[in-house]
């Protein structure tokens, strides 16, 4: 009796690392510590690496940004439609949510900001085959995230992070099980103080006026 209840906790204890295991990794690049001054942007790219793993159901992961300096920018900002094309039969793909523009999308389109928040972009997307999920494994792009830096933001690191734990994110997979994703290049940039932005914008309309006045000579 005792070996058995053993076996029954080193079972359960195996299902749950599985469940819980990362097996797939979410990557955020574009933010690399660059100064920017207020009105300029940054884009952000998120990407999808499946490594070993097929069965996604569901995939929700969120990018969270400091909405004292970064204001996002929906319309300028785009997602794929579907990735993973070629699943079970054709049908394990996973295709953009309605928050992210749907599928099939007549244009690119952004993902919106999470309602309840100011600060979270939630990348959203759901297999057509929810029974089973994904089969298929790859690298793809998921989104482009495009943030402008407020007008009156106050000097300072502006991050931007990936999330897995927020409101709203899941990596599903089949049976109602789930996965954890490892996390890669979350980021910040820079936002000089006001008399460094505008001695950068003087310095560089010094060098125009320079550059035009040797073409002249």
């Amino acid at each position: 009796m005792r070996f058995f209840i053993i076996n029954l906790i080193t079972a359960a204890l195996f299902m749950f690392s599985a469940s819980t295991a990362g097996a797939i990794e979410m990557i955020l690049a574009g933010a690399d510590g660059q100064t920017l001054a207020p009105g300029e942007q940054v884009s952000v790219t998120m990407t999808l690496n499946t490594e070993t793993t097929d069965g996604i159901t569901l995939l929700s992961i969120g990018v969270l940004f400091d909405d004292t300096r970064l204001a996002y920018n929906k319309d300028l900002s785009s997602t794929e439609s579907y990735v993973l094309y070629g699943g079970k039969g054709g049908g394990g793909y996973l295709k953009a949510s309605t928050t992210c523009g749907g599928y099939p999308q007549t244009a690119p389109a952004g993902c919106t900001i999470r309602v309840g928040t100011t600060n979270q972009v939630n990348v959203d997307f759901v297999s057509v085959d929810l029974t089973n999920g994904t089969a298929n494994l790859g690298t793809e792009l998921l989104a482009t995230l495009v943030f402008d830096v407020l007008p009156l933001a106050p000097n300072g690191q502006a991050t931007l992070a990936l999330t897995q734990t927020s409101p709203g994110n899941v990596v599903g997979q089949p049976g109602g099980m789930s996965t954890t994703a490892t996390l890669t290049g979350s980021g910040s940039v820079v936002v000089p103080e006001p008399a460094l932005a505008g001695l950068s914008l003087a310095a560089l309309l010094t060098l125009g006026g320079l550059r035009l006045r040797a073409r002249r000579q």
